[in-house]
């Protein structure tokens, strides 16, 4: 791909930061909220972003430490690993855990868009819906980083239009009271694991390094922007459906759709669509371009051994187990945060006289790191929980 193929400008590189976080669980974050007060949501939701910027700022500074934006995989072998034997199997081990865990995640979200599909054209055989579904997806991922940019801008702007009309016709309905304080310990941290998933996009960060190389400093303020899109969304969609909603489902959108109409489960429909879709698209690149790193092949070739996995297990019916996509998420999480803070103190050592386009400074010391580490520690013991 040449360069004017991954040429981002800095709302496109947000919207693929956003789109990495977006689909995976914004639509179960209402339901988690539900059980919770509306200030418990409000404090944890703001906790997890910021745990989030520290770490994802983390890997900006990291990234824009190299010459050319590479990914978490190969700056892990370079910085934590080294080239020892031991260090190389350590990479390879960690490639392996981030194409199981991106395999799952796109079988769900292609199974995911498939059954939305079928519910709005109940003669479209889910199997049909599956392969549509990977047309698009896969089809935009091959088209290269641009194609996804200007993609995932698209879908952010019509999924903040359909919030947005949603939530104003909602307002002609009665509200319901909510809580304060839930003051349940558990059902706390299961909805802090939730939004802290929603809100990690840490696989994307490169991606708008490499868009925006034409000038580094924006990349910081993209990474920052992508986040906030998500924290505004899972808010928005979180009191909405917990004011309206009659009771709140565990997808948001039924139990806000069959409150306000059925043209809303239309609505929420389409949104959801597109929220899956997002996340397929920066995952899909993402694994694309960790493949080309790692195995030094071409984007083809990389891009059909990326999307091609995930599509058999949902035809073949093998993303049943997806649940799963919870705790790989929460697992996975955990392990870059393990990692990203000493990668980040080693390429400071290493490349002490590179001054990089941004730097955390202080932000960026040892404490701040073992405290980022303990908040995605939470946030895989969140994602544990069993909430009913």
């Amino acid at each position: 791909m040449n360069e004017r193929h991954r040429r981002l400008t800095l709302f496109e590189a947000a919207a693929v930061v956003a789109g990495l976080g977006f689909g995976g669980g914004v639509m179960a974050v209402p339901y988690l909220a539900s059980l919770n007060g509306i200030m418990d949501l409000l404090i944890i939701a703001l906790a997890a972003y910021a745990f989030s910027l520290l770490l994802h700022l983390m890997v900006v500074e990291v990234v824009l430490r190299e010459d050319k934006p590479q990914q978490l995989v190969e700056l892990f072998g370079k910085y934590v690993f080294k080239q020892t034997w031991w260090g190389k199997a350590l990479t390879w081990i960690i490639f392996a855990l981030v194409l199981v865990t991106f395999y799952a995640l796109l079988a769900g979200y292609i199974v995911g868009c498939a059954e939305l599909l079928s519910n709005l054209f109940p003669a479209l055989p889910l199997w049909a819906g599956e392969v549509i579904t990977y047309i698009i997806a896969a089809g935009i991922v091959l088209a290269g980083l641009k194609a996804v940019g200007v993609s995932e801008k698209w879908s952010i702007i019509s999924i903040a239009i359909v919030l947005l009309v949603l939530s104003v016709i909602s307002f002609a309905y009665p509200f319901n009271a909510l809580p304060l304080w839930s003051g349940d310990a558990a059902k706390i941290l299961a909805l802090y694991g939730m939004v802290m998933f929603c809100l990690t996009c840490l696989f994307s960060v490169p991606q708008a390094a490499e868009g925006l190389s034409w000038n580094k400093k924006l990349v910081p303020g993209a990474v920052v922007l992508g986040i906030t899109i998500n924290l505004i969304f899972t808010l928005v969609i979180s009191i909405m459906a917990s004011l309206v909603s009659r009771p709140v489902t565990e997808v948001a959108i039924i139990g806000w759709g069959n409150a306000v109409g059925t043209w809303a489960l239309i609505l929420g429909s389409v949104f959801a669509f597109l929220g899956l879709l997002t996340s397929y698209w920066s995952i899909g690149y993402a694994l694309a371009i960790v493949i080309v790193e790692r195995l030094k092949w071409g984007y083809r070739l990389s891009w059909l051994v990326a999307t091609v996995p995930g599509f058999l297990m949902a035809i073949f019916g093998l993303a049943g187990f997806l649940e799963y996509m919870r705790y790989a998420g929460g697992a996975m999480a955990v392990l870059m945060a393990l990692l990203i803070p000493p990668a980040l103190l080693i390429s400071r050592r290493e490349n002490a006289n590179i001054m990089p386009a941004f730097s955390m400074g202080k932000w960026g010391n040892i404490f701040i790191c073992v405290l980022v580490f303990i908040a995605y520690l939470l946030m895989a013991v969140g994602s544990l929980i069993p909430v009913n």
